[in-house]
């Protein structure tokens, strides 16, 4: 017997098929989710047994997302610290060159006021 054929000949009989294959699809996979429940449902398995084996896939599924969020929250709290040791480091660079420009700086301010006052200048002569 060809199914195929007896398949497309009762959906072209359905009313309001217009050609479009996409409902027929749907019912399809619909029907393979339904018919997988019952297959578990009805497996060789007692029903205690499947219950028993669902909720142990529940119950890894729940550890493995704990697992995986621990994870994730000791990854992120290294991190958090890393960065944190990071800013300390950066902190201490800046302010280390901040002091030694600013040395720097003075350094330079007393070498030109000598300089202006053994020339005679007056040091606030802007020359206007």
């Amino acid at each position: 017997m060809n199914y195929r054929k007896l398949i497309r000949k009762g959906i072209a009989e359905l009313p309001g098929h217009s050609g479009d294959k996409t409902a027929a699809v749907v019912g399809l996979l619909a029907g393979l989710a339904v018919g997988a429940v019952l297959g578990v449902l009805f497996a060789p398995d007692s029903g205690k047994r499947t219950r028993e084996k669902i909720t142990d896939k529940a119950l890894d599924f729940a550890d493995n997302v704990k697992d995986g969020y621990h994870s994730m929250k000791d990854t992120l709290s290294n991190g958090r610290e890393s960065l944190k040791e990071l800013k300390g480091q950066v902190v201490d660079k800046v302010k280390h060159k901040a002091q030694a420009v600013s040395e720097e700086f003075r350094e330079f301010r007393d070498a030109e006021l000598s300089k202006g006052s053994q020339g005679g200048e007056d040091p606030g002569y802007t020359g206007a």
